[in-house]
């Protein structure tokens, strides 16, 4: 019998991040590890029309992107829709915990954005805490059982 390495209810990736290399640095470590990254997109327009057509379990989501829209933007219209949202960016806001899961400080490295993701796993598949995380903001609630 073969088991998972992950938990996992978050396969389905949409990575959002408006600087070229780093986006394709993200998608070339989440699909290594075992992620469907759906789409990369630099902008708020796009990601909100990936997250209409395609199914879509977590953003990857810088704050600062190309376009008119917002990563705050994206991300509450993501959290209405149930999509776990890990920020990625430099400085995490004030209100994070209000429109994302967790909050992952850049710059990181691969590793750190893969356990980011798994700690999303933990809090959003299993309701569990989350390992500590070097760079890791969360916003863990537990759900009543």
């Amino acid at each position: 019998m073969l088991f998972a390495s992950r938990p996992s209810c978050i396969k389905r990736l949409l990575v959002i991040e408006d600087d070229p290399l780093t986006a394709f640095d993200n998608e070339h470590t989440l699909k290594h590890s075992g992620y469907d990254v759906v789409a990369t997109v630099d902008s708020g327009e796009a990601a909100v029309a990936v997250i209409a057509t395609e199914q879509v379990d977590a953003l990857v989501l810088d704050l600062g992107l190309a376009g008119d829209m917002t990563g705050r933007e994206v991300a509450r219209i993501a959290r209405d829709r149930g999509i776990a949202v890990l920020l990625v960016t430099g400085q995490c806001p004030a209100d994070a915990q209000d429109i994302a899961v967790a909050c992952l400080g850049k710059p990181h490295s691969a590793a750190a954005l893969v356990s980011a993701l798994k700690a999303v796993e933990m809090m959003t598949c299993k309701n569990q805490a989350p390992r500590k995380v070097t760079g890791l903001t969360t916003f863990w609630r537990p759900e009543a059982a």
